[in-house]
């Protein structure tokens, strides 16, 4: 009854590609004024609503997972030197990516 709503099997998997595209697409020592910023920014903005909304095709997160989804991508990020306010914010933008996609299926 309770196994599906502690797995976080495709959660992590998630996380961690969110992660990873994050630290491909914008180092944690980016600085704002370097070329290509915005492209770049547009970029990883399209890749995360296409995994995203395949992520929620596939996958009705329950409040533990949305949890986990943010505490991964926070873990993440902070581990590759991200300022800690702007892993806060993306954290919490990426479970509200979720939260939209998911209602619009």
């Amino acid at each position: 009854m309770f196994g599906r709503f502690f797995d976080t099997t495709a959660v992590d998997e998630y996380a961690d590609w969110v992660v990873d595209e994050v630290k491909r697409t914008l180092p944690a020592g980016f600085e704002p004024g370097l070329k290509n910023v915005a492209g770049k920014v547009d970029r990883l903005d399209r890749r995360l609503a296409e995994r995203t909304a395949s992520f929620t095709q596939s996958s009705k997160l329950n409040i533990y997972q949305k949890a986990r989804l943010a505490s991964r991508v926070r873990e993440g990020m902070l581990a590759f030197g991200y300022p800690k306010q702007f892993v806060q914010t993306f954290s919490m933008d990426i479970v509200k990516r979720v939260m939209i996609a998911s209602r619009s299926h």
